[in-house]
């Protein structure tokens, strides 16, 4: 019985993750707009103490979104200014450089020349507009879902007081204890990722690294991505520090240590003392879930694989039956830490035992002897 019951759990999770590849233009935007509801979750809040209602809340954080998407939008505007600028500036070194690959490799310039270059680029121009295309649909179907999230927020309490009658209370804390640790996490992690890519942002202009501020930004966002992530972040600004002061090799061995003495401070020091280990996960566990969320949805799930184990282990921690599975999600640190706080605090139950007795005696035998004289 308990060999079917493994079997059927696998086919079923092996169905989840095919329905939710199939229906990944679906499930993306639903799961994004639940997670920009809960990083906006301090400014819903503000809205609840201002006494907005429904609509005036809905109109604040769009509008919020709003600002964020025209800030963003003239950044990667002026970004790609600068890069037609930088490349117009170093095309001939890139040219040089290319040409002295293919001597590298015995490759014949005339195979090259053949080659259909103005093709190439139609493809990928026709690529890039469906994908932008594709992303500016999502974001449309992102917006639609984050609206009738907020709608549907009154009512959450009277749905569940309807669905579970007895043990609605226990299941509302289950929620808000979810939510609210989700919330902290996600917020905290952008934090984090954005004081990443200040650094860095700092670090190369000061270095005089072309496209500095485009950097910090591909910084914050890869920083979502554990281990490989904040690695991918690393390569451009050295390659971009190479082409640019080639061919000295000082200032890009700077930037590369510079680059590295960030992600390694902030992601093996910084983040682990303000995120705590509460909410670590196994390295594994994180290099598994990057492959799988990969695999399912693509770069939108690598960048949302890490959030979503650790939603995941909170879960698991706010349920008593799942308690173990968020055990074997969790970290050696962690796991050792919960081990030794549970033996402090044995221990000093075991004293105030002791001494409870102890006092429990000493009254005992005064009582005692008041009763002998």
């Amino acid at each position: 019985m308990k060999m079917l019951l493994g079997l059927m759990g696998l086919l079923s999770a092996v169905t989840i993750c095919f329905v939710l590849n199939i229906a990944s233009s679906m499930f993306i935007p639903l799961v994004i707009a639940w997670f920009i509801l809960q990083i906006l979750r301090p400014v819903v809040q503000a809205g609840k103490i201002l006494r907005f209602n429904t609509w005036l809340n809905i109109i604040l954080v769009f509008s919020v979104l709003s600002i964020a998407g025209i800030i963003g939008f003239k950044f990667v505007a002026a970004q790609v200014i600068e890069f037609a600028n930088v490349y117009a500036a170093y095309s001939d070194k890139l040219i040089e450089w290319f040409a002295k690959l293919l001597d590298v490799m015995s490759i014949p310039p005339e195979a090259v020349k053949n080659f259909d270059w103005f093709g190439i680029l139609r493809s990928q121009a026709s690529n890039i507009s469906s994908l932008i295309i594709t992303l500016s649909s999502k974001f449309v179907l992102t917006f639609v879902f984050l609206m009738f999230m907020m709608l549907e927020a009154p009512y959450l309490d009277e749905k569940i007081d309807a669905a579970f009658g007895r043990n609605a209370k226990r299941v509302k804390n289950i929620l808000s204890s979810i939510s609210e640790q989700v919330s902290q996490y996600l917020g905290t992690l952008a934090l984090i990722s954005l004081a990443t890519g200040v650094c860095v942002w700092l670090v190369l202009m000061f270095l005089e690294v072309k496209l500095a501020a485009g950097w910090g930004v591909l910084t914050f966002l890869l920083n979502f991505i554990p281990t490989v992530g904040s690695i991918i972040a690393t390569v451009p600004p050295v390659v971009m520090a190479i082409i640019q002061f080639s061919p000295g090799l000082f200032k890009p061995f700077i930037v590369l240590v510079s680059l590295t003495a960030i992600q390694v401070t902030i992601g093996n020091i910084i983040t682990p003392k303000v995120v705590g280990d509460r909410l670590g996960v196994s390295p594994v566990v994180i290099l598994l879930s990057l492959l799988l969320w990969g695999m399912i949805w693509g770069i939108p799930g690598a960048l949302l694989s890490t959030p979503i184990v650790s939603i995941i282990k909170i879960v698991c921690e706010n349920i008593p039956v799942l308690n173990s599975i968020a055990v074997l999600i969790g970290s050696g640190d962690s796991i050792r830490k919960h081990n030794a706080k549970t033996a402090n605090d044995n221990t000093i139950s075991e004293v105030k035992t002791k001494i409870t007795d102890t006092v429990r005696r000493f009254h005992a035998g005064r009582k005692n002897r008041g009763k002998k004289k």
